[in-house]
Protein backbone atom coordinates (compact mmCIF):
# COMPACT_ATOMS: atom_id res chain seq x y z
CA UNK A 1 0.00 0.00 0.00
CA UNK A 2 1.23 3.48 -0.86
CA UNK A 3 1.26 5.06 2.58
CA UNK A 4 1.45 8.60 1.19
CA UNK A 5 -1.91 8.12 -0.57
CA UNK A 6 -3.77 7.39 2.68
CA UNK A 7 -2.76 10.66 4.35
CA UNK A 8 -5.01 13.60 3.50
CA UNK A 9 -3.64 17.17 3.75
CA UNK A 10 -5.36 19.02 6.60
CA UNK A 11 -7.42 22.19 6.42
CA UNK A 12 -5.71 25.35 7.62
CA UNK A 13 -7.95 25.60 10.68
CA UNK A 14 -7.33 23.26 13.61
CA UNK A 15 -4.28 21.92 11.82
CA UNK A 16 -3.08 19.71 14.68
CA UNK A 17 -6.51 18.08 14.97
CA UNK A 18 -6.64 17.49 11.23
CA UNK A 19 -3.16 15.98 11.27
CA UNK A 20 -4.07 13.67 14.13
CA UNK A 21 -7.32 12.71 12.39
CA UNK A 22 -5.61 11.92 9.10
CA UNK A 23 -2.97 9.72 10.72
CA UNK A 24 -5.56 8.10 13.01
CA UNK A 25 -7.68 7.19 9.98
CA UNK A 26 -4.63 5.67 8.30
CA UNK A 27 -3.91 3.61 11.42
CA UNK A 28 -7.53 2.43 11.62
CA UNK A 29 -7.38 1.57 7.91
CA UNK A 30 -4.39 -0.69 8.58
CA UNK A 31 -1.89 1.43 6.65
CA UNK A 32 0.21 1.53 9.82
CA UNK A 33 -0.45 -1.74 11.67
CA UNK A 34 0.16 -2.18 15.42
CA UNK A 35 3.87 -2.42 16.18
CA UNK A 36 4.93 -0.61 13.03
CA UNK A 37 6.74 2.71 13.10
CA UNK A 38 5.38 5.88 11.52
CA UNK A 39 7.54 7.45 8.79
CA UNK A 40 10.09 10.05 9.96
CA UNK A 41 8.70 13.48 10.82
CA UNK A 42 10.17 15.13 7.74
CA UNK A 43 8.52 12.58 5.47
CA UNK A 44 5.19 12.83 7.28
CA UNK A 45 5.27 16.62 7.11
CA UNK A 46 5.91 16.50 3.37
CA UNK A 47 3.11 13.98 2.78
CA UNK A 48 0.63 16.09 4.74
CA UNK A 49 1.87 19.43 3.45
CA UNK A 50 2.41 20.87 6.93
CA UNK A 51 5.34 22.27 8.88
CA UNK A 52 7.22 20.25 11.48
CA UNK A 53 5.78 22.25 14.40
CA UNK A 54 2.18 21.50 13.43
CA UNK A 55 3.08 17.88 12.79
CA UNK A 56 4.57 17.49 16.26
CA UNK A 57 1.42 18.97 17.79
CA UNK A 58 -0.64 16.45 15.84
CA UNK A 59 1.61 13.60 16.94
CA UNK A 60 1.27 14.79 20.52
CA UNK A 61 -2.50 14.41 20.18
CA UNK A 62 -2.06 10.87 18.92
CA UNK A 63 0.16 10.09 21.90
CA UNK A 64 -2.49 11.46 24.26
CA UNK A 65 -5.07 9.27 22.55
CA UNK A 66 -2.77 6.28 22.99
CA UNK A 67 -2.62 5.53 19.27
CA UNK A 68 1.15 5.95 19.09
CA UNK A 69 4.00 5.67 21.55
CA UNK A 70 7.22 7.65 21.21
CA UNK A 71 10.13 5.28 21.83
CA UNK A 72 13.69 6.49 22.06
CA UNK A 73 15.69 5.19 19.15
CA UNK A 74 12.63 3.75 17.41
CA UNK A 75 10.43 6.74 16.62
CA UNK A 76 6.64 6.78 16.87
CA UNK A 77 5.40 3.21 17.24
CA UNK A 78 1.76 2.43 16.44
CA UNK A 79 -0.31 0.90 19.24
CA UNK A 80 -3.24 -1.48 18.83
CA UNK A 81 -6.38 0.72 18.53
CA UNK A 82 -8.65 -2.14 19.59
CA UNK A 83 -7.01 -2.13 23.01
CA UNK A 84 -7.77 1.56 23.60
CA UNK A 85 -10.72 3.21 25.31
CA UNK A 86 -9.79 6.90 25.11
CA UNK A 87 -12.90 8.88 23.99
CA UNK A 88 -10.92 10.46 21.16
CA UNK A 89 -10.13 7.00 19.78
CA UNK A 90 -13.80 6.05 19.95
CA UNK A 91 -14.69 9.29 18.16
CA UNK A 92 -12.18 8.39 15.46
CA UNK A 93 -13.83 4.99 15.10
CA UNK A 94 -17.24 6.64 14.72
CA UNK A 95 -15.79 8.90 12.03
CA UNK A 96 -14.16 5.96 10.26
CA UNK A 97 -16.80 3.24 10.63
CA UNK A 98 -19.87 5.44 10.35
CA UNK A 99 -23.46 4.77 11.45
CA UNK A 100 -22.97 1.08 12.21
CA UNK A 101 -20.46 1.81 14.97
CA UNK A 102 -22.53 4.77 16.13
CA UNK A 103 -25.51 2.41 16.47
CA UNK A 104 -23.40 0.03 18.57
CA UNK A 105 -22.46 2.87 20.92
CA UNK A 106 -26.10 3.87 21.18
CA UNK A 107 -27.00 0.29 22.09
CA UNK A 108 -24.67 0.54 25.08
CA UNK A 109 -26.22 3.88 25.99
CA UNK A 110 -29.73 2.42 25.86
CA UNK A 111 -28.69 -0.63 27.87
CA UNK A 112 -27.66 1.62 30.75
CA UNK A 113 -31.10 3.22 30.73
CA UNK A 114 -33.01 0.81 32.99
CA UNK A 115 -30.27 0.92 35.62
CA UNK A 116 -30.14 4.71 35.55
CA UNK A 117 -33.90 5.03 35.93
CA UNK A 118 -34.24 2.40 38.64
CA UNK A 119 -31.42 3.72 40.82
CA UNK A 120 -32.48 7.35 40.40
CA UNK A 121 -35.99 6.47 41.59
CA UNK A 122 -34.70 4.39 44.49
CA UNK A 123 -31.87 6.60 45.70
CA UNK A 124 -32.82 10.14 44.74
CA UNK A 125 -32.55 12.62 47.61
CA UNK A 126 -35.06 15.45 48.20
CA UNK A 127 -32.63 18.03 46.84
CA UNK A 128 -32.43 16.08 43.55
CA UNK A 129 -36.08 16.79 42.80
CA UNK A 130 -35.60 20.51 42.32
CA UNK A 131 -32.50 19.99 40.19
CA UNK A 132 -34.28 17.45 37.98
CA UNK A 133 -37.30 19.73 37.49
CA UNK A 134 -34.97 22.60 36.60
CA UNK A 135 -33.11 20.41 34.09
CA UNK A 136 -36.42 19.40 32.50
CA UNK A 137 -37.50 23.05 32.33
CA UNK A 138 -34.23 23.89 30.57
CA UNK A 139 -34.96 21.28 27.89
CA UNK A 140 -38.54 22.51 27.48
CA UNK A 141 -37.41 26.13 27.25
CA UNK A 142 -34.50 25.53 24.88
CA UNK A 143 -34.45 27.71 21.79
CA UNK A 144 -33.52 25.48 18.89
CA UNK A 145 -32.18 21.94 18.52
CA UNK A 146 -28.55 22.69 19.49
CA UNK A 147 -29.59 24.24 22.80
CA UNK A 148 -32.07 21.39 23.34
CA UNK A 149 -29.34 18.83 22.72
CA UNK A 150 -27.06 20.47 25.29
CA UNK A 151 -29.92 20.68 27.78
CA UNK A 152 -30.67 16.98 27.25
CA UNK A 153 -27.08 16.06 28.13
CA UNK A 154 -27.29 18.29 31.22
CA UNK A 155 -30.56 16.61 32.22
CA UNK A 156 -28.93 13.19 32.18
CA UNK A 157 -26.02 14.40 34.25
CA UNK A 158 -28.51 15.47 36.91
CA UNK A 159 -30.44 12.22 36.60
CA UNK A 160 -27.31 10.09 36.93
CA UNK A 161 -26.12 12.14 39.91
CA UNK A 162 -29.30 11.03 41.62
CA UNK A 163 -28.32 7.37 41.24
CA UNK A 164 -25.47 7.90 43.75
CA UNK A 165 -23.43 5.52 41.62
CA UNK A 166 -20.16 7.11 40.60
CA UNK A 167 -19.11 4.18 38.42
CA UNK A 168 -22.35 4.48 36.46
CA UNK A 169 -21.65 8.16 36.00
CA UNK A 170 -18.22 7.39 34.58
CA UNK A 171 -19.57 4.76 32.22
CA UNK A 172 -22.26 7.04 30.85
CA UNK A 173 -19.81 9.92 30.54
CA UNK A 174 -17.51 7.70 28.50
CA UNK A 175 -20.33 6.92 26.07
CA UNK A 176 -21.31 10.58 26.00
CA UNK A 177 -17.74 11.65 25.25
CA UNK A 178 -17.63 9.14 22.43
CA UNK A 179 -19.94 11.45 20.49
CA UNK A 180 -17.40 14.27 20.70
CA UNK A 181 -17.14 16.16 17.42
CA UNK A 182 -20.45 14.72 16.19
CA UNK A 183 -22.74 17.35 17.72
CA UNK A 184 -23.58 19.03 14.42
CA UNK A 185 -24.31 15.66 12.81
CA UNK A 186 -26.66 14.54 15.59
CA UNK A 187 -28.35 17.83 16.41
CA UNK A 188 -31.21 17.28 13.94
CA UNK A 189 -32.39 14.52 16.28
CA UNK A 190 -33.58 17.37 18.51
CA UNK A 191 -35.46 19.32 15.82
CA UNK A 192 -38.84 18.22 17.20
CA UNK A 193 -39.08 19.26 20.83
CA UNK A 194 -42.34 17.48 21.63
CA UNK A 195 -41.14 13.83 21.88
CA UNK A 196 -37.99 14.88 23.72
CA UNK A 197 -39.84 16.91 26.35
CA UNK A 198 -42.67 14.38 26.70
CA UNK A 199 -40.31 11.47 27.31
CA UNK A 200 -38.12 13.39 29.76
CA UNK A 201 -41.22 14.50 31.64
CA UNK A 202 -42.29 10.86 31.94
CA UNK A 203 -38.86 10.01 33.33
CA UNK A 204 -39.01 12.91 35.77
CA UNK A 205 -42.48 11.95 37.03
CA UNK A 206 -41.51 8.31 37.58
CA UNK A 207 -38.27 9.21 39.37
CA UNK A 208 -39.87 11.81 41.63
CA UNK A 209 -42.66 9.43 42.65
CA UNK A 210 -40.11 6.72 43.41
CA UNK A 211 -41.56 4.29 40.85
CA UNK A 212 -38.41 2.36 39.97
CA UNK A 213 -40.09 0.08 37.42
CA UNK A 214 -41.69 2.95 35.52
CA UNK A 215 -38.50 5.01 35.68
CA UNK A 216 -36.41 2.15 34.29
CA UNK A 217 -38.84 1.66 31.40
CA UNK A 218 -39.09 5.40 30.72
CA UNK A 219 -35.34 5.96 30.52
CA UNK A 220 -34.80 2.90 28.34
CA UNK A 221 -37.62 3.94 26.02
CA UNK A 222 -36.31 7.47 25.67
CA UNK A 223 -32.74 6.39 24.96
CA UNK A 224 -33.89 3.91 22.33
CA UNK A 225 -36.10 6.49 20.62
CA UNK A 226 -33.42 9.17 20.70
CA UNK A 227 -30.86 6.68 19.38
CA UNK A 228 -33.01 6.06 16.31
CA UNK A 229 -33.37 9.80 15.75
CA UNK A 230 -29.59 10.25 16.10
CA UNK A 231 -28.73 7.53 13.59
CA UNK A 232 -31.21 8.95 11.07
CA UNK A 233 -29.78 12.42 11.63
CA UNK A 234 -26.22 11.16 11.16
CA UNK A 235 -27.05 9.28 7.97
CA UNK A 236 -28.90 12.29 6.53
CA UNK A 237 -25.94 14.54 7.28
CA UNK A 238 -23.49 12.13 5.65
CA UNK A 239 -25.68 11.84 2.55
CA UNK A 240 -25.93 15.62 2.04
Amino acid sequence: MNQSSVLQPPDRQRVDEQIAGSIADAILDGAFPPGSTLPPERELAEQLGVNRTSLRQGLARLQQMGLIEARHGSGNVVCDPEALTHPAVVEALVRRLGPEFLAELLEIRAALGPLIGRLAAQRGAPEDAEALRAALAAVAGAEGPAERQAADLAYFRVLIHGTRNRALGLLYRWVEHAFGGREHELTAAYDDADPVVADLRAITDAVLTGDATAAAAAVEGYLQASALRMVLSYMKTQAS
